[in-house]
């Protein structure tokens, strides 16, 4: 297994700290353990589901951003149905003008220029640690722009750390007619949300030596 270090350098066996402490029995198929990654100054801890590979569909290091693309076995960056993108902002939190409710504005704003009509927003979670706040929305299109057949909604978590910002993203991507007006049932959902609510910033000390 890989793991990637957003510090700038590729680390063999960091991404792949499994703990089935932390998995829930549900009568829904939603099934995850948790992995921990090395993001800029901290450590990221985060669900991620026990059938998917871990070999990213896209990873990016530029300008202080990281970025790193999972979904399930067959899918691609153009064609998907559903993944979990990871993103960090080096020294973020540093700066006074910049907090994870503005920048949930600023996406909110940005997707809801897509399709104004289509737009749905709904904040699901919210909790402040030693003045560092995380939050957890809903936030999709019913309709794409360019298929109102097919919606796209995306349940996301944001997270002030102690130098940098990061959002964990899980997406769905399909036809909304069968699904209360959703791509995803709302016991799925509830599911993720339940398994983003462990999600944590951990010092990087946290991982055993060597690893």
């Amino acid at each position: 297994m890989v793991r990637v270090d957003a510090a700038g350098c590729d680390q063999r066996s960091v991404m792949g700290i499994f703990s089935g402490l932390f998995r829930s029995k549900r009568s829904i198929p939603v099934e995850n353990s948790f992995e921990k990654m090395p993001i800029f100054h901290q450590l990221l801890q985060f669900p991620f589901p026990l059938d998917w590979p871990l070999e990213p569909l896209y990873r990016e290091l530029e300008e202080g951003r990281f970025v790193i693309e999972f979904s399930a076995a067959g899918q691609s960056r153009e064609n998907w149905q559903d993944k979990l993108i990871i993103q960090g902002f080096n020294n973020a939190n540093d700066d006074v003008d910049m907090n994870a409710r503005m920048l949930l504005k600023m996406m909110k704003e940005e997707m809801r220029a897509l399709n104004e009509e289509s737009f749905y927003y709904e904040e699901l979670y919210s909790d402040t640690v030693l003045t560092r706040e995380k939050m957890a929305v809903l936030m999709g299109l019913k309709e794409l722009p360019d298929d109102k057949s097919r919606g796209q909604f995306g349940l996301y978590m944001v997270l002030e750390g102690e130098h940098d910002i990061y959002i964990v993203q899980r997406s769905w991507k399909g036809r909304t007619d069968e699904k209360e007006g959703y791509v995803m049932t709302r016991a799925e959902l509830d599911a993720w949300l339940a398994d983003f609510k462990k999600i944590e910033l951990l010092d990087k000390s946290a991982l055993p030596e060597g690893m």
